[in-house]
């Protein structure tokens, strides 16, 4: 009996060990942009949170229209970063028909 449980708790602190947390993401910041990227009427940044593995980036941002919560008309927008702040951008009528912009950083 003694056995089993020496070995039960064993096995626990293994799996307690292998499910810690990940080590924390690369963390990216976007400016706040009127009609944009980031929190509206607000001056500042926004931290971005990763899209799974996908390798582009989301920020709350101004939605036109009449917003869902589904991913309708995903777009991306490519965006120069500088370190870990991006400039913002807005939602303007080039970006194309979009509910959610998820963005893509890429090193000046």
């Amino acid at each position: 009996m003694t056995r089993t449980v020496f070995l039960w708790t064993a096995a626990c602190c293994l799996a307690t060990a292998a499910a810690a947390a990940p080590p924390p993401l690369d963390t990216l910041r976007i400016q706040r942009m009127n009609m944009g990227s980031g929190l509206q009427n607000a001056p500042g940044t926004d931290r971005a949170q990763p899209v799974g593995d996908l390798g582009v980036w989301h920020v709350p941002q101004y939605m036109p229209g009449y917003p869902t919560a589904a991913t309708i008309w995903p777009r991306v927008v490519i965006i120069q970063c500088e370190g870990d702040v991006c400039p913002g951008y807005e939602v303007t009528p080039e970006l194309g028909r979009g509910e959610y912009l998820f963005f893509l950083p890429t090193r000046k």
